[in-house]
């Protein structure tokens, strides 16, 4: 399967990594004693590559599993895939940050009568129907589920999306990688789609929305507004034809922006006070996104002391530091080629600065579309593929909600429900369910959870119900799998030693900072390694760490947690949460007071803490203001206190202050929201032709409707509150709304929409406005992608002046948009 020279490679690195294996060495070289030369390579190679956490907390037969049939599908070479590109993105088990279990030989199982017979881009075309068939796209938390899960479950987020259909894709042995934009620019979220190696090129696509054509997705403008869209790799030899980025832990960043925006070469030069350079400088490229500077790229100073980056046109905040100094500044790539920055001038002052933060406009890179055939056909297997997957969805439902969350689950719910436990932890069975989260239930195992049952009730009555079920018997610590250790630590430490633990906990920190080894450069960020994995070879992350002293208490029967807000270390003692770390001391107090703006936490605000160089965010999400004011208490320090007013063009006015708080110093901070005018906040968007219908079902082009005047356009979803909310604010102002009536035009499903009392109302007070039909379907998904608002959320409401141009959207429930649009046809 490799080359001589590949193969020397991969042996002479695998011994460099036999130090490393602790514990688990025995396991992984008798398990090489049983492959063929080929099968061994390959593990070797898939050792060598994947971050400590997969080593630790996989069984060798996991990765078997992947080695095995990633050499099938290389005895017949169906797709004739270079050596490189083949080990990284067809036998590789990691896409990113996902759980792994073995899937490939079952998906492919699945999918090789598909894809039979037919041409890499068909074959990829059919894959991903089949994973459209199988999953669609739903919000859930961080946690990135194994792409088994996501099959058995039926949905998953982008994240999850995305690294099932690159298994999917990897399982017939087409290549493929998760593509990721960090934070996009012009509006608070990110996303992953899939790239695909297709006749020596790379394509993408939305991953389990299928499309007739390659390098099509809702996603192509907004991708033309990103600062940075990058690729994993996890090679130990770099790939010869991409930019490195950086590297995180075992992967490299790849640079894959170019493919989809208009981009240039930025480069930051750090000096000291004196003029002279300084290297090894961390630069962090950053992106204002949900109230906080999110660093897309991080990239340190040469020799020379600079720092260069591929970005797009648009606004980034660098933030350079090196050891315990560190600088901000803003500013616009477009104007900006290269940028000098005094690591020195940093100035901590209590005051506003106001800052402009401009998104990059969309381009048109990918203008592909398909053909009116090609539409019609992908439209009627997008609805097949949505029937069947119904049809599968339709099968899981249970009357017990657990059941019906679990999905595919449902079977290890029951199981464990069933089991027999110790006598006194029954009552305790549905209690431990209700402290997992509804992801929890999709992937837990049975055994997992009576394990945590039997050895937690020990201690139930030792302490107060919801402490006992929070802090002692839940299984989960932060985003971690969630596996069985209890059992392993009981066993690991003698008596002596779990005495000591359980009379003084801080000697569990001290034990474990004496022998877990962090290596970050072995790791990859937010991947978590198991409490027995950190035992077993003696290594893991800060993380990692954290949740092995929780796990340790816990087990010992001492409720320990990691704090919401800062992710400290905490354990319980005479009734109150006490900090490992004693130098933590929230004894400073920052007020922050407001007037009448509302405040959501990573919405329009945020404040983060100065540690080592970077700033943190702290997580306020809980937190409930009182009377227009909020009281924090804080350790010492620096702080950056940010708001943030996102406009509907996608650029962001913000505040930025930067507060140095002393030990048991009290500050009073009034928060402020810098406002726009109507000029900033419009757009200029081209938007696509469409059709509609009339009373009669005659056929009609939507622009033609709207020339060389304002109009406004509401797809209206008739009895809905958000719909009736806009509704009901046009009829309060009816008058103003009479100017304006021969350029509203309301779209609705069909005329029984018109049965409606309040849009009846409406209709009645303003009898010139203009009524058309639509499915629902396309235009509106087209549309308001195009106009970068969410297309699930109805009404849809839109502005086009005199040139058809999109200047305003929004969609769903907003108080005030009434007002909004008066102010835009009053311009």
């Amino acid at each position: 399967m490799f080359s001589a020279n590949r193969a020397f490679q991969i042996e002479e690195r695998f011994e460099e990594l036999i130090p490393l294996l602790g514990d688990k060495k025995v396991e992984i070289l008798e398990g090489l004693k049983s492959c063929s030369e080929d099968e061994g390579l390959a593990m070797k190679f898939l050792y060598t590559t994947m971050p400590l956490s997969d080593m630790a907390c996989y069984s060798f037969e996991v990765f078997l599993d992947y080695a095995k049939h990633g050499l099938y599908l290389w005895e017949r070479d169906a797709w004739h895939i270079p050596e490189d590109i083949f080990l990284n993105y067809v036998l590789h088990h990691r896409i990113n940050e996902e759980e792994i279990m073995p899937c490939r030989s079952f998906f492919y199982n699945q999918l090789k009568d598909r894809v039979v017979g037919k041409s890499t881009q068909e074959s990829i075309l059919e894959v991903n129907y089949w994973c459209s068939e199988e999953a669609t796209y739903q919000s859930t938390d961080e946690r990135t589920v194994a792409p088994l899960t996501v099959y058995k479950s039926a949905y998953g987020r982008c994240g999850e999306e995305s690294t099932f259909t690159v298994s999917a894709l990897r399982s017939v042995g087409i290549p493929a990688r998760q593509v990721y934009a960090p934070r996009w620019s012009h509006c608070d979220d990110n996303h992953a789609w899939v790239e695909v190696w297709c006749e020596g090129e790379w394509y993408f696509l939305g991953a389990c929305e299928p499309e007739e054509i390659l390098n099509k997705g809702w996603f192509t403008s907004a991708s033309s507004r990103a600062m940075l869209i990058h690729s994993r790799w996890f090679d130990f030899i770099a790939p010869t034809d991409e930019e490195e980025i950086e590297h995180k832990g075992m992967a490299t960043l790849l640079n894959q922006l170019q493919r989809y925006a208009l981009t240039k070469k930025l480069t930051v030069k750090v000096v000291d006070h004196k003029g002279k350079a300084v290297s090894h400088a961390r630069v962090d490229f950053e992106v204002l996104n949900y109230a906080e500077f999110y660093p897309v790229a991080s990239v340190w100073t040469n020799e020379v002391g600079e720092a260069s980056l591929i970005t797009g046109l648009g606004s980034l905040h660098l933030h350079v530091s090196k050891e315990e100094q560190s600088a901000d500044i803003l500013i616009n790539t477009k104007d900006v080629d290269c940028i000098n920055i005094d690591l020195s001038q940093s100035v901590i002052r209590d005051e506003w600065i106001e800052l402009e933060v401009i998104a990059p406009l969309d381009a048109s890179i990918h203008t592909q579309q398909p053909t009116y055939s090609q539409k019609f056909k992908g439209k009627n297997r997008c609805s097949e593929a949505t029937q069947k997957r119904l049809e599968k969805v339709a099968s899981f439902q249970n009357k017990d909600e657990v059941l019906d969350i679990a999905r595919g689950n449902a079977e290890e719910i029951v199981y464990f429900k069933l089991a027999e436990v110790k006598k006194e932890a029954e009552v305790w069975k549905d209690k431990l369910l209700g402290v997992l989260t509804q992801k929890d239930y999709r992937d837990c195992k049975g055994e997992v959870l009576i394990e945590h049952l039997n050895y937690a009730v020990t201690y139930a009555k030792c302490y107060e119900e919801p402490i006992f079920i929070q802090y002692v018997l839940s299984p989960r610590v932060a985003l971690e799998p969630l596996t069985a250790y209890r059992q392993f630590i009981h066993s690991y430490y003698s008596q002596e030693e779990k005495a000591k633990m359980v009379q003084n906990p801080k000697y569990i920190w001290q034990h474990i900072e004496e022998t877990i080894e962090t290596d970050d450069t072995r790791e990859y960020p937010n991947l978590i390694t198991t409490p027995v994995g950190c035992l077993q070879i003696k290594r893991g992350s800060e993380v990692s760490k954290k949740i092995l002293f929780v796990a340790i208490c816990r087990t010992l029967g001492i409720p320990a947690r990691l704090h919401t807000i800062d992710g400290k270390v905490e354990y319980y003692t005479n009734g109150t949460f006490e900090a490992i770390e004693t130098e933590a001391l929230k004894n400073s107090i920052c007020i922050l007071r407001s007037r009448e703006e509302t405040w959501t936490y990573f919405q329009n605000w945020s404040i983060a803490k100065l540690h080592k160089g970077q700033y943190q965010s702290l997580n306020l999400s809980q937190l409930q203001w009182e009377d227009g004011e909020l009281a924090l208490n804080l350790e010492p320090g620096v702080y950056r206190l940010i708001t943030s007013n996102r406009l509907p063009n996608g650029n962001i006015f913000a505040k930025v202050m930067y507060i140095g708080l002393k030990a048991s110093e009290s500050k009073t901070v009034q928060l402020e929201l810098k406002e726009a005018k109507l000029s900033d906040m419009l757009e200029h968007i081209a938007l696509p032709d469409f059709e509609l219908k009339d009373q009669n079902k005659k056929v009609i082009k939507g622009l033609e409707l709207s020339q060389y005047a304002k109009h406004l356009w509401i797809w209206i979803e008739e009895s809905k509150e958000p719909t009736e909310h806009i509704l009901n604010e046009i009829y309060e102002k009816k008058e103003l709304f009479k100017t304006i009536e021969r350029q509203i035009i309301f779209v609705m499903r069909d005329q029984t929409a018109l049965e409606d009392p309040t849009l009846r109302k409406v209709l009645n007070a303003l009898e010139n406005i203009s009524i058309y039909y639509d499915s629902f379907e396309e235009n509106i998904n087209t549309l308001a992608r195009r106009m970068y608002v969410d297309p699930d959320k109805l009404p849809l409401i839109i502005v086009t002046d005199e040139n058809n141009q999109g200047i305003y959207a929004t969609s769903g429930y907003n108080v005030g948009t009434a007002d909004m649009l008066l102010r835009i046809f009053g311009s």
